[in-house]
Order: C-alpha cells, then sequence, then structure tokens
C-alpha cells in the first residue's frame, strides 16, 4: 500500500521527544491536548480517556524503561535511579486517534501482564497491572512491538461518530 495514502488519511499528524521524566508529564499531556482539541470532532470525554491512558503510559515509561531495576530508598517512597532516556510520541488523527509510544529502554510488552483480580481485597491484590488494565479498558486497540532495540506502542481509539471499519490495520500508520 502506498504510505502517501495512509499519510492522507489523516487530518492531523503530529510528533514530540521528551525525555522520560515524570516530571515531563504535564508537557506530554498538553502535547496530546492541544492536537485533539485542534481535532473538532473529538469530543471532550474522549479526549479526557485518552489523557488518561496516555499519562499512565507515559508515567510507566518513566518511572521503569530506563530504570534497570534499581531503586533508591528515599524517607518518603522509592523511587527509580537512572537517567531518563528520550521519549518519541507520534499522534495521528481522523476517524480514528492513534498515538505511538517509542523508548530504548528495558524491553516490555504490557501486554503480557496478567489482568488484576478485582475480587480480591486491597490488601490481597498484587501491586501493579491496574493501570494497563485501565488503558486495556480506555482504548480501543492496543499494540506492542519490539523493533531496532525500541518499545513500541500504539494505542487506538474511534472517534465515537464514525463506525466504518478502517481502510489498513492500526499501526501502518508511516510516519
Amino acid at each position: 500500500m502506498n504510505s502517501d495514502l495512509m499519510v492522507e488519511k489523516y487530518a492531523i499528524m503530529k510528533e514530540t521527544k521528551i525525555e522520560a521524566k515524570v516530571g515531563n508529564l504535564e508537557a506530554v499531556q498538553n502535547f496530546i491536548s492541544e492536537v485533539l482539541k485542534a481535532a473538532s470532532d473529538c469530543p471532550a470525554k474522549l479526549q479526557r480517556q485518552i489523557i488518561l491512558a496516555v499519562e499512565e503510559i507515559f508515567v510507566n515509561i518513566a518511572l521503569y524503561a530506563y530504570s534497570q531495576n534499581v531503586w533508591a530508598t528515599s524517607s518518603q517512597n522509592k523511587q527509580p535511579v537512572a537517567e531518563a532516556g528520550i521519549v518519541t510520541i507520534r499522534i495521528a488523527v481522523s476517524d480514528e486517534i492513534i498515538i505511538e509510544f517509542m523508548d530504548s529502554g528495558i524491553p516490555f510488552n504490557p501486554l503480557e501482564i496478567d489482568e488484576p483480580n478485582l475480587t480480591s481485597s486491597t490488601e490481597e491484590r498484587e501491586i501493579g497491572g491496574l493501570g494497563i488494565f485501565m488503558v486495556k479498558n480506555l482504548m480501543d486497540t492496543i499494540k506492542y512491538r519490539n523493533e531496532d532495540n525500541k518499545n513500541i506502542l500504539i494505542l487506538a481509539k474511534k472517534v465515537a461518530k464514525y463506525s466504518y471499519p478502517l481502510n489498513f490495520p492500526v499501526g501502518e500508520v508511516r510516519w
């Protein structure tokens, strides 16, 4: 398929590269919000859901992708000790919103995480997995691959007013 035809499908395509630090979350949220607001067909509720999913994924990358599982204990909580790497975030908007996260951190497929046991009490429940579970429930499609030593996670959400199927599978957007 001609990549030019795929690019034409998207009304808006933007990219940013940012250091994977929790302190950069607001900049990431602003980047995504600006693109979603420019897409006037994207309802406010859908924008909030997407921002929440983006927040969860970005914070996970910031906390774990470059941590090498080295933790230091502060007086208040545990924080990963590592230099932050760069995260590339791409967003494409048309009848669906596709967001791609790409980092060079520790290979990790969040889709392999077991679903959390929501019936057990908070005290009995294992730590972790609730955020990914939430993202899976907020988004229509989530895909992961590791390519050239890069984690690539793609989130997709259909804009509600459109109901016809896409002409190509998620993940075939050519930047």
